[in-house]
């Protein structure tokens, strides 16, 4: 568990720190369960304000859209996960083991523990499962990115690659490995649940880490074989 953990998130995701208010912070909270509880397509603010308790010109004092907001839970989201990564891998030497045990974060789901009142780890967890995909899949993108909006998610991929080539320094495909291997630990599990013909029954824990372990050990330890 993580005590007292103070995330920082760039004032770019907000127009009122939401963090600097009690109310704030039950918009967090009830905005979170509510995108869970309805997904984003039919998040409003106007749903989010009778929920709060307020009025939605109050809600657009905090942010300025329901796409602000999801960027704020996905780069809070992002910023929880390299906290985790950086506690991981604390004291670990051999690299194949750094993987491995990073590994075993990503897939834990009794590991998702976050003592901050206003925030569910596991809803926060699952709903940046569900919605990952629709930061990116934009026609906003290349300003997003420009803006920096996926400053947070892209030091985190990186941070893993450099383990990745730790292992082989050859390995020619890092960021692409853990990219995609981000994506199939979220895919994994709405697969399982929602379309189980395109998965293997994998979203247990122990099943899940063993497959991406498999897929990414493989990958990096073969490549020279690969090439040869």
């Amino acid at each position: 568990m993580v005590s007292q953990l103070n995330i920082l998130i760039s004032k770019e995701f907000y127009i009122k720190d939401p963090l600097s208010s009690d109310l704030g912070k039950k918009i967090l909270s009830d905005g979170l369960k509510l995108m869970f509880e309805i997904g984003l397509e039919d998040f409003t603010f106007k749903k989010l304000a009778c929920k709060v308790g307020t009025t939605e010109s109050t809600i657009y004092r905090y942010f300025e859209s329901k796409n602000q907001f999801l960027f704020y839970l996905f780069n809070f989201y992002w910023t929880w996960m390299e906290y985790r990564l950086y506690l991981c891998v604390a004291n670990i030497e051999k690299p194949l083991e750094k993987l491995e045990r990073v590994i075993k974060m990503l897939t834990r789901s009794e590991d998702f523990e976050l003592t901050t009142p206003f925030i569910n780890a596991s809803l926060l967890n699952q709903v940046i499962s569900i919605e990952f995909s629709k930061t990116f899949l934009s026609k906003k993108v290349d300003e997003e990115n420009k803006l920096g909006y996926f400053k947070q998610y892209k030091k985190f991929v990186e941070d893993l690659s450099q383990i990745v080539l730790t292992i082989n320094p050859s390995y020619p495909y890092s960021h692409a490995l853990i990219s995609t291997v981000l994506e199939s630990v979220f895919h994994q599990r709405y697969f399982t649940e929602h379309l189980p013909r395109l998965t293997d029954k994998i979203s247990d824990d122990k099943n899940l880490d063993d497959f991406i372990f498999q897929l990414t050990s493989q990958a990096i330890l073969n490549y020279s074989d690969a090439k040869n």
